[in-house]
C-alpha cells in the first residue's frame, strides 16, 4: 500500500489546528453557561463550530479525527468527575451533528446543501440527545451518582419529574435545551463559514 505522505500532513494539520481551536472554545471561561429553566450540568458550549466548519471544509473523516482528539482532551477533567460518560455522550451527540451534515455537503457544495446537511444534523442530534441520551445516558449517570440525585436537579423546575427516563426531561428540558445550543452553533458556523470558505479551498486538496 502506498501512502501520500503529502496528504497524510496535510490531514495532521488539519486536524491539529481545528482540534486545537475546539479545545480553546471548550476552555475559554464564559463560552460554556448554563440556562435558566435547566439543571446547571446542562452546558451550552462552542466547541463544535470549528469541528462542523473543517467537515464542510475537508470532509467527515478529518471532523471525525477532530472529535476523537476532542473528547481524548475533555477525559482528562471528565474521567475524575464521571468515569468519562459525559465525554462519551458528548462525542456521540458530536457524530450525530458533524457526519450527516458533513456528507450532505460533501455530496452538495452549494449554500442549499449547507443548510439541508446543517438541519439533518440538527434532526439526528436531537433524536441522538433526547432518545438516546435519557434511556441510554442518563441511567449511566443515575448509576454513578444515584437516580435520586439526577431525578431532584431536574424536579426544582418541575416537581412532576418521577423518574430518571422520564419523557418529560427530554420534552421540557433536553430538546429546548439542545435546540437552543445546536441553533447557536448551526447559525455561527454558517456566519463564520462563508467569508472563510475561500481561504479554505485554497487549503483543500
Amino acid at each position: 500500500m502506498i501512502f501520500d505522505n503529502k496528504k497524510i500532513t496535510a490531514t495532521i494539520t488539519r486536524v491539529a489546528i481545528f482540534g486545537s481551536l475546539s479545545i480553546i472554545l471548550y476552555m475559554i471561561p464564559g463560552l460554556q453557561f448554563s440556562l435558566p429553566f435547566a439543571p446547571a450540568f446542562l452546558k451550552i458550549h462552542l466547541d463544535e463550530i470549528p469541528i462542523l466548519i473543517s467537515g464542510f471544509s475537508f470532509g467527515p473523516t478529518t471532523a471525525i479525527l477532530i472529535l476523537i482528539i476532542k473528547s481524548l482532551f475533555k477525559l482528562i477533567t471528565d474521567i475524575p468527575v464521571n468515569f468519562g460518560v459525559g465525554v462519551l455522550a458528548d462525542f456521540l451527540y458530536g457524530l450525530a451533528l458533524v457526519v450527516p451534515a458533513a456528507l450532505i455537503y460533501r455530496k452538495k457544495s452549494t449554500f442549499s446543501g449547507l443548510l439541508l446537511g446543517l438541519f439533518v444534523g440538527l434532526v439526528f442530534n436531537l433524536y441522538m440527545s433526547c432518545s438516546f441520551g435519557l434511556y441510554t445516558i442518563f441511567p449511566i449517570y443515575g448509576f454513578i451518582y444515584g437516580n435520586e440525585t439526577i431525578v431532584s436537579m431536574f424536579q426544582v423546575f418541575n416537581k412532576n419529574i418521577s423518574s430518571i427516563t422520564d419523557y418529560r426531561i427530554s420534552l421540557f428540558f433536553l430538546l429546548p435545551f439542545n435546540l437552543i445550543k445546536d441553533g447557536i452553533v448551526l447559525i455561527a458556523t454558517i456566519i463564520i463559514y462563508k467569508p472563510m470558505k475561500i481561504f479554505l479551498k485554497s487549503w483543500q486538496e
